[in-house]
């Protein structure tokens, strides 16, 4: 009770109002796509859901339905979906969701549905903990407002293990900034076990500890526990499989594997621009260019380089996995994104940039639960 009294606590003195205001603004825009796109006929058949009932089918659409799927059955030897293996996807979400669901099936995609609002809202107020000391107090909040609307954010109230895997690492953030160093090896490597992505935060992690330092410390091994989470999976994976590539081979059928994957001879830039492909690969190639050009802003912001390194890694972990499709959901846990964005003085952006968010938040939510678009 005393640490569930401290929580709540903490976040009625992190979020502010205008911080609430947009948490549950966005929430119920994306709510209002969903129940739109369940109402209007035409949705397309290849989405597959965790779940049948209102509400929950869209929620639990597209990745959810493997989240669910492991937190319910664990994880398959075999393909689940044609050659799609369940092991692609890392442990620590759907566990959590075992977890707090007590076992009981029936509840795991509701209570994955509410595990990731509920751990969006702690992931917020650890934003605004972490931001303050490296950007003010008014930027840290505008960039919880920001990224509250963030356009790709309908996957933190989805069964998806963004909420978790953000809620980690700023975590993790936070435990390095007070000097916490087991805690921030341990968060570290539960964000590794939630997002292969979660393995990079060691870079900035210990640069924060070494710039501190001065020198090196028996303390910074701490951090070995990210790399030895995601060494520990692919071991079990292996086990599993049969073969010592089962990780790699699962990503590899994904589209995960990079320039290492082969390409058909049909797959031409003609094709793949065929149809309702242009609109979204025109979108691929804006977020692309917009996140190149912030990244232009951090020596102008003079954001330390520790978190300036954050969004170059993952822009450059995107582009190493040849994962493109969901680059807009990959860069937006990027936080220092946020603080550029945030730090902008003049009224116009100031404004515009929320109400873009929620009208963008709305069109990709609801293309989305109507199957065209993979979030």
């Amino acid at each position: 009770m005393g640490q569930l009294s401290a929580l709540r606590n903490f976040l009625h003195e992190t979020l502010t109002r205008p911080v609430v205001a947009a948490l549950i603004g966005s929430r119920l825009i994306v709510l209002g796509a969903a129940v739109l796109a369940e109402l209007l006929p035409g949705r397309t058949t290849i989405l597959t859901s965790g779940s049948s009932a209102p509400l929950l089918a869209s929620l639990t659409s597209w990745d959810g339905w493997y989240y669910v799927g492991i937190a319910r059955d664990g994880y398959h030897s075999l393909p689940v979906a044609g050659a799609y293996h369940d092991y692609a996807f890392l442990p620590g979400y759907p566990a959590l969701v075992a977890l707090c669901s007590l076992g009981q099936s029936a509840l795991m995609a509701l209570m994955a549905v509410i595990l990731s609002n509920a751990l969006f809202v702690l992931a917020l107020a650890l934003l605004i903990r972490v931001s303050e000391p490296v950007v003010g107090r008014d930027v840290a909040v505008r960039s919880a407002v920001l990224l509250a609307l963030c356009p790709f954010g309908a996957v933190f109230s989805m069964a998806y293990g963004e909420s978790l895997f953000l809620a980690l690492s700023l975590g993790a953030f936070l435990a390095a900034q007070r000097d916490r160093r087991a805690l921030t090896g341990v968060l570290l490597g539960l964000a590794a076990l939630t997002r292969l992505q979660g393995i990079l935060l060691i870079i900035p992690l210990g640069l924060i500890f070494l710039l501190r330092d001065r020198r090196l410390r028996v303390s910074l091994t701490w951090l070995a526990l990210g790399p030895a989470a995601v060494a520990a999976f692919i071991g079990y994976v292996a086990i599993l499989s049969g073969s010592l590539d089962g990780y790699s081979s699962a990503m590899a059928a994904w589209g995960r594997g990079g320039a290492s994957v082969a390409r058909s001879s049909s797959d031409t830039v003609a094709s793949a621009l065929s149809g309702p492909y242009v609109a979204y690969f025109l979108l691929l190639l804006f977020v692309l260019a917009a996140g190149v050009f912030l990244l232009g802003w951090l020596r102008w912001d003079r954001i330390p380089l520790p978190y300036a390194l954050l969004p170059v890694l993952y822009l450059g972990a995107a582009f190493a996995s040849g994962g493109l499709e969901s680059i807009g959901r990959y860069l937006m846990l990027a936080f220092p994104y946020a603080w550029i964005l945030a730090g902008r003085r003049n009224r116009l952006v100031a404004w515009g940039l929320p109400l873009i968010g929620a009208v963008s938040l709305f069109v990709i939510s609801f293309a989305s639960y109507r199957g065209f678009f993979v979030p």
